[in-house]
């Protein structure tokens, strides 16, 4: 029964001229399962608010980034520098939320306090399917 949704929703996107949904399964992230819906909206609010300096491919080189002094984060890498965890650790969801709604004004990174709660979770979601790091790791307090 699902598989069959997933593939009317394809035929359907395909049909209204849209790309089909990037994710069609859930992906274990840090060790907890996000849903691909999750993902998908994910997806299309990167697109829209993130990847003209982030890059589409997550690596920080979006062609919005020549022009900022501090080049954005590479998310393929998964090196966050604004977090609560220990050096090496993956942050906690709380953590790239607060830099998502206050932003780095100093480094070029706009504040997005206005975004529903839902679509910065779908956002931080997706983020972390850039980096292989957190399909490999234990679940974080969240």
């Amino acid at each position: 029964m699902r598989v069959a949704v997933v593939l009317g929703v394809v035929a359907l996107a395909a049909a209204c001229g849209e790309d089909p949904p990037k994710f069609t399964a859930p992906v274990t992230l840090g060790g907890t399962e996000v849903a691909a819906e999750v993902l998908n909206a994910g997806h299309r609010s990167y697109e829209m608010r993130c990847a003209s300096c982030h890059g589409p491919d997550g690596s920080g080189q979006g062609p919005a980034a020549t022009g900022l002094a501090k080049r954005p984060r590479d998310f393929r890498q998964a090196d966050y520098a604004y977090k609560s965890t220990g050096e090496g650790e993956l942050p906690t969801d709380e953590d790239i939320d607060a830099t998502i709604r206050n932003g780095k004004p100093k480094n070029g990174m706009p504040a997005f306090g206005g975004l529903a709660d839902a679509d910065r979770h779908a956002i931080i979601q997706y983020l972390k399917t850039f980096s292989p790091r957190w399909t490999a790791a234990p679940a974080e307090a969240s």
